[in-house]
């Protein structure tokens, strides 16, 4: 009856993860396009720029005005990419204290002295994590109602303490 069960809900999270998987594919596909439509875009106005400017100033001139143009909005780009990879600054000093403020730390941990301390083979946590991660990605509901379990059971053990 269980493992029925489970077969079925993986077959239905393995569908929705391969819709949605097909659905990013031809968006990364647009996005791709619509950037290279973009850049040929671009050039057919730098183009422009340039030709524009040659007939008023020397073609060294206009050349260097278009260069300038592009080289201070790829680095204004740079600047901005950059800065959005930045991660918060932690909120102290030590990271201990801050992964002690963490709840999902402290079950983490717990959740590790419980495996060390049984007789599970690696193997076994590696392929039962993988399939967990593939059918927690797949499906928001069950990861949510899964979260909400953990976040209780966290809860009742800090107040056992």
């Amino acid at each position: 009856m269980l493992p029925k069960l489970l077969a079925e809900i993986l077959a239905a999270e393995t569908a929705k993860l391969w819709k949605g998987s097909v659905r990013l594919a031809i968006i990364m596909a647009f996005l791709g396009l619509s950037v290279m439509a973009m850049v040929v875009g671009m050039i057919f106005v730098l183009i422009g720029l340039y030709l524009s400017l040659a007939e008023a100033m020397p073609y060294w001139q206009a050349g260097a005005i278009v260069g300038g143009g592009v080289f201070l909005f790829a680095a204004l780009l740079l600047i901005i990419i950059s800065q959005q990879g930045h991660s918060a600054p932690l909120k102290s000093d030590s990271l201990t204290t801050q992964i002690s403020d963490d709840s999902t730390a402290q079950l983490g941990s717990a959740i590790g002295n419980i495996v060390a301390k049984s007789n599970i083979k690696t193997s076994d946590i590696v392929l039962t994590v993988l399939i967990s991660g593939i059918v927690l990605g797949a499906s928001p509901s069950l990861r949510q109602q899964i979260m909400t379990v953990l976040s209780e059971v966290a809860k009742s053990k800090s107040k056992d303490k």
